[in-house]
């Protein structure tokens, strides 16, 4: 059977840098991945970052795959082709709650060439229950996951690190803590690929990280709807074709707080032969080089957060100095 991973993490918290740690770990265990990447608005723009890591790699635009792009995501799943040196991995948007799309994935007996859902969630330590209003999001996306990884360790003291820890298990967090390095091997091995057992049996399945087996309809009673509404809200804007760098990370930087994750494609002045994949979260500011020629090559801004007001964010965009290009 063909592993189904499913990677969960709030906005930021390092989903795509532990899956570019992660694909070529699996290439090099003779395992050939799949990957499906679920965006608020436009997708493209992570896919970009694995062209030369990863041959099968497509984008999923919508809400989420719980909701807006669920249709489109088992449409993708049907098609797989299965193999014995295959893997299918499935990067969530930021805000997706995982309980309804693990009950989704592991209802559907067209399914049944995967392995049960596999969830890992990606947590990061220096973020982790600073969220705000969202806080409760953020523990359920760990809450339920079979595996966490604990993103940006290097960045915090040992006694930062002591307490996420110990808050994570206060949340119920059962998850086994893995590195990049051990879950490859996990996906490697025989012993994930040959699950004991009925996948789908009578429709009984493990719910949600909860620990018991329950129908459908007893997970209901237990725990509630499968799908929380959130307020999040995206918005995709064009860029001018070139731009000063420094004004760029100022402008970044210069964000209202509601947004709580941007990313896109830029070019810069200084290099105008070069495309960048930028994301900004909280004050953070990072730029991948995506090479001369990306498959997406029109320089974009997309904005993720609670409620934001588009005609303030188009107004700073017109405000972004022009360099001249004589």
């Amino acid at each position: 059977m063909t592993p189904l991973v499913l990677v969960v993490g709030f906005l930021g918290a390092g989903k795509t840098t532990f899956l570019k740690s992660l694909v070529p770990l699996l290439s090099q265990q003779g395992i050939r991945p799949g990957l499906l990447i679920n965006d608020f608005h436009n997708a493209r723009v992570d896919a970009e970052q694995f062209r030369d890591l990863i041959d099968e790699v497509k984008a999923l635009n919508g809400d989420c795959v719980c909701c807006g792009s669920r249709d489109q995501l088992f449409d993708e799943l049907h098609s797989f082709q299965h193999g014995h040196d295959r893997v299918m991995l499935i990067e969530t948007n930021g805000t997706a709650e995982p309980g309804s799309i693990i009950e989704a994935l592991a209802l559907d007996p067209a399914l049944s060439g995967f392995t049960q859902p596999v969830q890992i969630s990606i947590v990061d330590v220096e973020r982790w229950q600073k969220r705000f209003w969202h806080n409760s999001l953020e523990r359920e996306q760990a809450r339920t996951a079979s595996h966490v990884f604990l993103s940006r360790e290097q960045l915090v003291p040992p006694a930062r690190l002591d307490d996420v820890t110990a808050s994570l298990q206060k949340c119920g967090v059962g998850g086994r803590f893995v590195t990049v390095e051990s879950f490859a091997a996990e996906l490697s091995g025989a012993e994930i690929r040959e699950p004991a057992g009925s996948r789908l049996g009578d429709h009984a399945h493990e719910c949600c990280g909860c620990g018991g087996n329950h129908h459908e309809e007893e997970h209901h009673a237990a725990h509630g709807p499968f799908h929380v509404e959130n307020h999040f809200s995206s918005h995709e804007i064009p860029l001018p074709d070139l731009v000063g760098r420094k004004p760029f990370v100022e402008f970044l930087k210069s964000l209202p707080n509601e947004v709580i994750r941007a990313k896109g494609l830029v070019r810069f002045e200084d290099d105008p032969s070069q495309f960048f994949v930028f994301q900004k979260v909280d004050r953070d500011v990072q730029f991948f080089p995506v090479g001369s020629a990306p498959r997406l090559s029109v320089p974009l801004a997309l904005f993720v957060g609670p409620r934001l007001d588009l005609a303030e964010l188009q107004q700073r965009v017109l405000s972004l100095p022009i360099p001249s290009r004589g």
